[in-house]
This record gives structure tokens, C-alpha cells and sequence, in this order.
């Protein structure tokens, strides 16, 4: 308990003075108001001189009018001394019984002659100043308002004889001027709470502190009395508690409000801080495990708590392997999570690390695991090409799917005959941006060589075969001519052109068909070779008045290439394709979001990105000048982010919006 040093004897000569002029002698306090009794002891027994008693009277400081609101005595006898001692136990700021003196300490002394003389030592305590009435206790006052108090000593006949008025008084009069005490440090040891405050020093110091705890479960901090310390280092003030009485299976939280020695002046509350004897093994998750969902194509994770209410933060890490890797995914206050983030056909490890209302972190949880078998079938790789170079004959192809694990070629030496694998295996390598290619050094002895590429998923799905390329080693032969372009037909979405094949060509594969707008240049049009046996092809677009312009080649078996045909002039436009298959996933840092898609069909100048949340408008967010991929570093990381993609072509015309992806940090 704070003790009073001798305040008691300090006050006491003021008394004559306190009669000419207001006294500082009350003072706010926790319970109400608290004011020193400046006279000597007196009562109808033991009277001082012609005094019998006392009556304290109140007004507020702009009233002129006083109410009476105590007429008392001092103690006469053992039995009323003992029921003001119980009173003062009550009513004091700070009782602590195991400290505190009791009426068998003080009665002895005080019968002696009914004077305060060898009681300054006792009178030191609250509980036995209000007993003897030294000290008053106004418990029907707002602490609010401003009040005056006056204190008159009372003769037989009930005239007065001497009074002294206080200064006004209030809680916002008496607020300590001290700085907001902060957390310093917190210790348990053998159940035991320790915990330190610290404040830069005032131009007051506090005489006694306003403990507060609350316990798991409490809707509110209640007042608690604990062992403390109030201690200045320079300029620099430490409040230190001690909490011998708490459970060890339950959070506490602590505040303190440096007050007068009356409980009064509070104006600033510390830090809450928060503390526990709890071991940190009931910090380790239980029933922790990963569980795959096949249909969403995600690793749903799940565990639980002895005492849930401790945990702050959980943290997730993974690896794709188990010994080593591990890297820091996510983190979440909840006892779930999805990881979307996945590749089917890769095994991942997870485990993690809990953080509790202290901050404190547990040790890393059991390592568990799942794998997602993705049981449906990829598709096979498009523009598949094949050319005889130095090296051997390159085979070439594109595919964006990042789900795959590599590609396996297929050859044949005849025409639709059986295709076998090439030992070879060409893995997925994201560097290549979707492009690959593969050179077969193997020497041809039949002329004829086809080849096909499959795609594999890491679940070891393979797709179909890609369509057959052939490429054949042919003999001199004379020139290659081209066809004869002969005409064309026209409608809103449409120009079919048609030719007439020169009948020298012998070893004619097919032909290519060529278009350009207005002065631009010719492109190829035809994604696959057009049979040999043909002499029409469609080109589908929208007809708008612009001059199209057509040529024709042949192609040889072995791939060679004839001269352009005549020219032949249409008024038509092209349409623009979208891109197809965009798809997005994280970077490995998950900073930024990577798109990527299939090239748009129609020759165009660039892509446009598109990019929205739900209920949003979509926003450009960037353009690229014909690769199939962008990066996203600014999307929203509290949101779903969708994304759409635009063809442009060369003459401003714009394609309709590509298929929607969408990726979300949640």
C-alpha cells in the first residue's frame, strides 16, 4: 500500500491560518471528494475547550448559498471509534488489510488522552485518517462540478466557534499534469505477473496508481488492487506491478492511471498490455491437414486450437519439397485457407508458425502434404512447323499452358502412317514464353518425314496429337509455278477467291493464300495449308468498302515455296480476331499478376488489358506490341481482379474482348 508520509503532520499547522483564507485541503479522489479536518479532536465527551463537534458544509464555487451535508464527532469510545475505522475501510483509496494498522494498534494511545498527538504514524493510513476523523469523505458529490468546502467546529449550544473554506475543487481542477505512461515489459515467472510502465516525467508526480485488469471473458476493465511502485530515473518515470492472483489458463489485460494518494487527477490511461502464463505448446495447431479439391484445382487447408482466443496470426510456409525450400505464403487469423496457387501434378508441403496476443511465436507445426492429380486431358500444341535446317529438321510449335509438364514428339516416314515417340522429352521452361522447338538429327532414308507434338500435364495426361507435319527430301525438279488467280465472290462477311492450278506441278503439298489492306503488306491468311486438291478458299471477315488485294503460291512437298500468283483486287476489310486462352497466375513472390494467351488469328498491331473488380468499371492497364503476355504489378490485393484482353489491327479497328480470367490474394 502507498503510504502517506506524514501528511497529517503537515497540514496541521495550517489551521489557523486555513480561518483567514481558503485552504488547499480538499482533494478528488477515486470515491468522492476528500477533505481534511484541520481542528483538534473534540466530542461531548472529550470536548476542546468549548467545542463539542464539527459540521461540513458544501456549495458550489459560484454559489454564495452553503448546505450542511455532515454534523459529526470525533470518536468518544472504543465501540464508535471501531465502526468509523470499518467506515474509513470503505470509503479510503487504497486498504489493504495484511498492511494495514487496526483499531487494537491505535486505541491503547489514543484513550490515553483523546488527542492526535502520538497518532501521526497511524493517521498516516486512509482508512484510520477517516476513522478519526481527520480526513472526510464526500461520496454524494459530481465529480464534475466545482465545489467549496467549510469545516466549522461547533459549541454545546450549536452556535460556531471556528471555520476555514477550502479552495474549489473538481476532477478537471485537479488533473495531474503527467505524461501518458507506455508498455515497457512484461514477465511471468512461477505464475507470477510482472509488468513495467514508463512516462516521460511531468511537472507533477503521481502519489498512487489506478490498476485496471480484464480477464478472457470480462466485457469491461475493472479496478484491481496489486502490489506497485512509482519510481523517477532522471526524466523519466517507471510504474511497475505486480498480479500474484491470476489464473494460468487465461489472458489478462492491464492498464494503469497515474492518480493523487485520494485515487483523484486521473487523466491519462496507459498502454493496454496484455499477458499470460499460458505454455506456448498450447500454441501448436491440432489437427492440422491438407486436403485437395479437384474441382475448384486448389489444396484446402484446415487446423484448430486448444484456446482459439490466444492466436493473433497464423502463418503459412510451403515447399515443394520436404526437407528444405520452404518459403512464406500467406498469413490469417483464420483456421483455414485455400491455396489456389497450385500446379496440378506437384506435390506441396506446408507447415506453420503461430503468433499470440503477446506476439510471441510457437515452434513450426507438424509438415504436412497434398498433391493434385488434374485428370483432364490438355490440349495439344498449336502451330506445329517443321524445316530442314544444317542441324537436322526443326520441328517448332507454341502452347501457354503452365500446367503442363513438357512435350513429347511423334514421328512418321509415311503419309498418316504410324506415329512413334522420340525418346526425347522437351520439359516446360517458362523463359520460352510459350515457344518451343526441337531439332531431329536422325537421318531420313525414306524422303517422307512427319512429325506430331503432345503436350503432358504434371498428372501425366497426355492430349491428342497435334496435327501432322511433313517435310520430304524430293529430287531436282523444275520450277514450282504458282496458280492462276481467276476471280472472287463477295458478301457482308466474306471473299471467296478462286484459281486454276498449273498443270506442270507435279509435287504440289498445297498453297498458301496471301492478303493485303490497301498499301500495307501481304500476310498469310491460312493457318494450315490449303490441300492441293482445292481450288477455292474463304477468307471470313467483314466487308466495309476498303480495297483487299489477294495472291496465291504453291507449296511442295518438301515445303518450298513457288513465286506469287497475279493479284486479284476485293473491297473488303479484315476482322480482327481476339486472342484466345488468357489465363493469369501469380509471380513467385505473388507482387505481381502474369497474363498470358494464345495469339490473336488476324495480323494486328498490338493487344490492349483490360482489368476490373466486381462492380467496377474495367480500366486499360497496358498495352503490348504483339507479345502474348503482360505483367500486372497494381492490381488490387483486398479484391478479385478480372481480366480481359483486345486484338488491335493495323488500321485501328478493334477486336471484341478476349475470354475473362480473374486471381484474388484471398
Amino acid at each position: 500500500m502507498k503510504k502517506l508520509i506524514y501528511i497529517f503532520m503537515l497540514i496541521l499547522p495550517l489551521a489557523v491560518a486555513a480561518q483567514k483564507k481558503e485552504a488547499k485541503v480538499a482533494f478528488s479522489g477515486y470515491k468522492g471528494n476528500y477533505i481534511y479536518n484541520l481542528f483538534k479532536p473534540a466530542s461531548a465527551a472529550h470536548p476542546d475547550g468549548e467545542v463539542v463537534g464539527f459540521r461540513l458544509d458544501r456549495k458550489l464555487a459560484t454559489e454564495a448559498n452553503w448546505q450542511t451535508i455532515q454534523t459529526f464527532a470525533s470518536p468518544s469510545n472504543y465501540n464508535e471509534l471501531a465502526s468509523t475505522i470499518e467506515d474509513g475501510k470503505r470509503k479510503a483509496y487504497e486498504y489493504k488489510a495484511e498492511n494495514a494498522y487496526t483499531i487494537d494498534d491505535v486505541w491503547p494511545v489514543y484513550q490515553k488522552t483523546f488527542r492526535y498527538d502520538s497518532l501521526s504514524v497511524y493517521l498516516t493510513q486512509q482508512h484510520l485518517a477517516i476513522g478519526f476523523k481527520v480526513l472526510l469523505v464526500d461520496t454524494t458529490a459530481n465529480l464534475s462540478n466545482h465545489y467549496q468546502y467549510r469545516v466549522v467546529q461547533l459549541k454545546r449550544d450549536g452556535s460556531e466557534y471556528g471555520k476555514y473554506v477550502s479552495q474549489p475543487v473538481s476532477q478537471n481542477l485537479g488533473a495531474l499534469a503527467i505524461n501518458k505512461p507506455k508498455a515497457n515489459k512484461r514477465e511471468v515467472m512461477g505464475g507470477v505477473f510482472r509488468l513495467s510502465f514508463a512516462a516521460k516525467a511531468g511537472t507533477e508526480v503521481p502519489q498512487a496508481l489506478l490498476i485496471r485488469r480484464k480477464a478472457e471473458g470480462d466485457k469491461d476493465f475493472k479496478r484491481i488492487e496489486l502490489l506497485y511502485s512509482i519510481e523517477q530515473l532522471r526524466d523519466s518515470i517507471f510504474y511497475s506491478i505486480t498480479d500474484d492472483n491470476a489464473r494460468a489458463d487465461a489472458l489478462y489485460q492491464y492498464t494503469v492511471t497515474p492518480v493523487n494518494r485520494f485515487g483523484g487527477g486521473a487523466k491519462v490511461v496507459s498502454d493496454t498490455l496484455s499477458v499470460n502464463s499460458i505454455s506456448q505448446k498450447m500454441l501448436i495447431p491440432k489437427a492440422f491437414v491438407a486436403v485437395t479439391d479437384s474441382v475448384k484445382k486448389q489444396i484446402n487447408l484446415s487446423w484448430g486450437f486448444i484456446k482459439p482466443e490466444l492466436i493473433s496470426m497464423v502463418k503459412i510456409y510451403r515447399s515443394e519439397s520436404y526437407e528444405e525450400g520452404y518459403s512464406y505464403l500467406t498469413s490469417t487469423n483464420k483456421a483455414f485457407y485455400e491455396d489456389k496457387s497450385i500446379i496440378p501434378g506437384k506435390k506441396y508441403y506446408y507447415y506453420l508458425i503461430i503468433s499470440d496476443q503477446l506476439g510471441r511465436s510457437s515452434e513450426r507445426s507438424t509438415k504436412v502434404y497434398a498433391l493434385m492429380q488434374n485428370a483432364g486431358k490438355p490440349n495439344a500444341p498449336l502451330y506445329v512447323e517443321v524445316i530442314k535446317t544444317e542441324r537436322g529438321n526443326k520441328i517448332s510449335w507454341q502452347d501457354y499452358n503452365l500446367e503442363n509438364r513438357g512435350y513429347k514428339i511423334f514421328r512418321t516416314n509415311q503419309l498418316d502412317g504410324e506415329l512413334v515417340p522420340i525418346d526425347t522429352f522437351v520439359y516446360l521452361d517458362r523463359k520460352l514464353e510459350g515457344k518451343y522447338s526441337f531439332i531431329d538429327a536422325t537421318k531420313n532414308s525414306g524422303g517422307l518425314t512427319g512429325y506430331a507434338v503432345v503436350s503432358e500435364t504434371m498428372s501425366n495426361v497426355q492430349s491428342g496429337f497435334s496435327k501432322t507435319v511433313y517435310l520430304k527430301e524430293e529430287a531436282k525438279t523444275a520450277n514450282l509455278s504458282a496458280p492462276l488467280l481467276l476471280d472472287f465472290q463477295k458478301d457482308k462477311k466474306s471473299v471467296r477467291i478462286f484459281w486454276q492450278q498449273n498443270a506442270r506441278n507435279t509435287n504440289v503439298s498445297g498453297f498458301n493464300v496471301y492478303r493485303k489492306t490497301g498499301e500495307k503488306q501481304y500476310i498469310k491468311i491460312n493457318k494450315a495449308l490449303v490441300n492441293s486438291d482445292r481450288t477455292t478458299f474463304t477468307d471470313s471477315l467483314t466487308v466495309n468498302g476498303q480495297d483487299l488485294y489477294y495472291k496465291i503460291t504453291s507449296v511442295s512437298i518438301s515445303g518450298k515455296e513457288s513465286e506469287a500468283s497475279n493479284e486479284i483486287q476485293a473491297d473488303v476489310l479484315t476482322m480482327v480476331y481476339p486472342p484466345s486462352s488468357v489465363k493469369c497466375s501469380f509471380n513467385a513472390d505473388k507482387s505481381a499478376v502474369e497474363l498470358f494467351w494464345q495469339p490473336s488469328q488476324s495480323e494486328i498491331s498490338g493487344y490492349e488489358i483490360y482489368r476490373f473488380t466486381r462492380g467496377s468499371e474495367p480500366v486499360k492497364i497496358g498495352s503490348s506490341k504483339g507479345q502474348a503476355n503482360f505483367v500486372d504489378r497494381g492490381f488490387e490485393k483486398d479484391k478479385i481482379n478480372y481480366y480481359y484482353v483486345i486484338s488491335l489491327a493495323h488500321n485501328g479497328n478493334t477486336s471484341v474482348p478476349s475470354n475473362q480470367t480473374f486471381l484474388s490474394l484471398k
